[in-house]
């Protein structure tokens, strides 16, 4: 397969909303492609308040706390509950590496509007390469790869409510081999991708007759006294809950981001209140009064019970997306 086939070129386009800043300043996400588009869930502070059911406020004096402050700690849990499940809340295009030089760009035939890659208008998300193991690619017969960041989902990106699009059903887009010492490439057909999507596992088969890849791993990785090569697979993808999953198979994870938010409110908010009294004392001159609160705070039944469905949600979270069994009886 030397040239045989013609691919098409791989439109890479940031999902979420960003910032274009002047140069040497970093761009800022602005929007999510979610149903309100302020959280990559969709949680948003009503949605708390309902959750927690009493008002989101502070005591002592009692103010409430501002929209712009919950939504802050509602994207602090998205983020933790990203890091800690692998899985990403909303859609999001991952380049791993993005193409930074000419040469990147036409060996991956990559449709930039740019110069090269650019975060926040050509992906959101920058990753590292994934390895090449000889191992992997002998064993299993097929090429395999476990991509980081799940579900990998084929949707059409120009529709964040997830409606498939018919001409590709595939979440990964790009995948390329390259080894660093010659800087050559070689770019996997779209049809040679099999995906396990929730789990995020890549297979990689021939759809067509070879006789030869222009980049022979197995010759290179023996020249070099190896079985592996480092950074050798390119993967551009996209990852990420739609909002269909949330109305699906995916809607515990909506009362994931509840919970954690709700702990970290609850916290917040119990350091000025004066309710949750286990005791209180008040003398018959009224000279004296005691009140006594739980050693953790008066919200510390709810928050632990709200911990304890924390684990819980978690643990299905890693379930859901974990790598599925290979093996033969």
């Amino acid at each position: 397969m030397s040239g045989a086939l013609v691919l098409p070129k791989v439109q890479s386009k940031a999902q979420w909303e960003w910032t274009t800043p002047p140069a040497g300043e970093a761009p800022i996400a602005l929007t999510y492609p979610s149903k309100n588009n302020s959280t990559k869930s969709g949680v948003m502070p009503h949605d708390l308040q309902d959750f927690i059911g009493i008002p989101l406020t502070t005591f002592n004096p009692t103010l409430p706390i501002p929209d712009s402050v919950v939504i802050g700690w509602i994207r602090y849990a998205e983020d933790k509950i990203e890091q800690d499940t692998n899985i990403r809340l909303c859609q999001t295009w991952i380049a791993a590496p993005p193409a930074k030089t000419a040469q990147e760009i036409s060996a991956l035939n990559i449709g930039a509007e740019h110069n090269y890659q650019q975060l926040g208008v050509d992906y959101d998300f920058e990753e590292p390469a994934y390895d090449f193991f000889f191992e992997k690619f002998q064993d299993n017969g097929w090429g395999s790869t476990h991509l980081r960041w799940r579900p990998v989902k084929g949707v059409d990106r120009a529709d964040p409510t997830g409606m498939f699009n018919p001409t590709n059903l595939s979440g990964t887009q790009n995948v390329a081999f390259i080894y660093p010492l010659l800087s050559q490439y070689f770019r996997l057909p779209q049809n040679w991708i099999v995906e396990d999507q929730n789990r995020g596992l890549v297979r990689m088969v021939p759809a067509t007759n070879v006789q030869m890849l222009p980049l022979v791993y197995t010759q290179l990785s023996m020249l070099g006294f190896a079985n592996s090569i480092p950074g050798g697979i390119w993967i551009q993808y996209l990852a990420g809950l739609t909002a269909n999953d949330y109305n699906a198979n995916w809607s515990f994870m909506t009362q994931l981001v509840l919970v954690r938010t709700a702990i970290r409110a609850l916290r917040t908010m119990q350091m000025s209140i004066n309710l949750g009294v286990t005791e209180g004392r008040l003398q018959v001159d009224g000279m004296m009064r005691s009140v006594k609160y739980d050693s953790k705070g008066p919200f510390a039944g709810q928050i632990g019970e709200y911990e304890s469905e924390e684990k819980a949600l978690i643990k299905t979270a890693r379930s859901k997306c974990a790598m599925p069994f290979l093996g033969i009886l």
